[in-house]
């Protein structure tokens, strides 16, 4: 009888002993998986494989340009009266990027100037090839240079549709700031459709790091895909304040296109402007005035006609200005207008600006 007593003690503590030590891994094993989840959730949180994508297709460039000198102090000028200093030569840095593998190369046009001597493209293993330039569109800034290469083709860069993208998305930058070579900085898209400066604008606004040099770079997203050119910050310093402008690669494949085909970029030309107290105020597009023979004035538009929709879109301005930026000399444009009391529709077709 003792004999099975002390049988049954013996499995009694043997099980809540196992118990105990049960008990004991329940508390610490779950703390390893958190850990483990912790650690993971750190790597996905690594945007290397999206720069290793991107980043070789990222060019540095260099550029010298002829600039007049008419500007500088009188003092300076008098002293080069024996030296003829009415041009002078600035060398001047920014990026690009590859768009495709036979080397042609998208850029800012600020980056290369007007007057340019000679356009020097550095790729990311340390490789300096001249470039020639193919064209430029001052309206949005954009230029397209080409380099060649007989040993093998270029790394392009996978682009991505910009109109997809949405304010909070993640985006990198990817440029030459200040000379130092190729550098990234990360930020969120904080706004879409921004105005700044000139018509064409419809800029991506982000708060990544954008210096100097960083223009004509790439605003890239988390997969390593193309959604943007870097190319203006606005700062009170002249460095990064976390405003920083880029053209959407949409917008910026258009301007491509033409240049690479034309050397230049073929606009349609509407012929009417826009209300901006009645667009700001009221938010609706009222016309302010429509020039005479005119695309629009042939088609019959007529001052303080209001917009109803846009070739059959909504007459919102962000419509309106892809109609105006993205029209080509041939297009036809479809108004729905509201004109008093009475709802019309008018078909005009665009013509080549001069």
């Amino acid at each position: 009888m003792n004999k099975t007593k002390n049988i049954f003690k013996f499995v009694f503590f043997a099980l809540l002993g196992v118990a105990f030590g049960l008990f004991i891994a329940y508390i610490f094993f779950p703390l390893k998986v958190n850990n483990l989840e912790k650690d993971n959730t750190s790597i996905n949180h690594s945007y290397n494989q999206a720069i290793e994508r991107a980043s070789s297709s990222v060019v540095n460039i260099y550029s010298e340009q002829i600039i007049n000198s008419v500007s500088e102090r009188r003092s300076e000028r008098l002293n080069s009266i024996f030296d003829n200093r009415n041009n002078k030569i600035k060398t001047s840095l920014g990026s690009g990027v590859i768009l495709s593998s036979d080397g042609y190369i998208l850029t800012n046009q600020h980056v290369i100037g007007d007057k340019t001597l000679r356009v020097t493209v550095e790729l990311l293993d340390g490789r300096r090839l001249e470039a020639k330039l193919v064209g430029i569109d001052k309206g949005t800034d954009l230029a397209v240079l080409k380099v060649q290469n007989t040993e093998s083709p270029f790394p392009s860069i996978e682009i991505e549709d910009s109109d997809k993208v949405k304010i909070g998305d993640i985006v990198l930058a990817i440029g030459n700031p200040y000379g130092l070579g190729q550098s990234v900085s990360m930020g969120i898209i904080s706004a879409t459709g921004r105005e700044f400066d000139n018509p064409y604008s419809n800029y991506i606004q982000t708060d990544a790091s954008i210096n100097k040099g960083n223009s004509g770079g790439a605003l890239i997203d988390t997969n390593g895909r193309l959604i943007g050119i870097n190319t203006l910050i606005r700062s009170t310093s002249g460095g990064s304040e976390g405003i920083g402008l880029a053209i959407p690669s949409t917008n910026a494949l258009e301007i491509i296109s033409d240049l690479i085909r034309y050397g230049e970029v073929r606009r349609g030309w509407l012929g009417f402007s826009i209300d901006r107290q009645d667009l700001m105020r009221q938010g609706k597009l009222s016309i302010s005035s429509v020039v005479k023979g005119g695309p629009a004035d042939k088609g019959g538009l007529k001052k303080d006609d209001v917009l109803i929709s846009i070739n059959n879109n909504d007459p919102t301005y962000d419509n309106l200005y892809k109609t105006f930026a993205r029209s080509k000399p041939g297009d036809q444009i479809e108004l729905s207008i509201q004109r008093e009391s009475n709802f019309l529709n008018l078909i005009f077709t665009a013509e080549k600006t001069n």
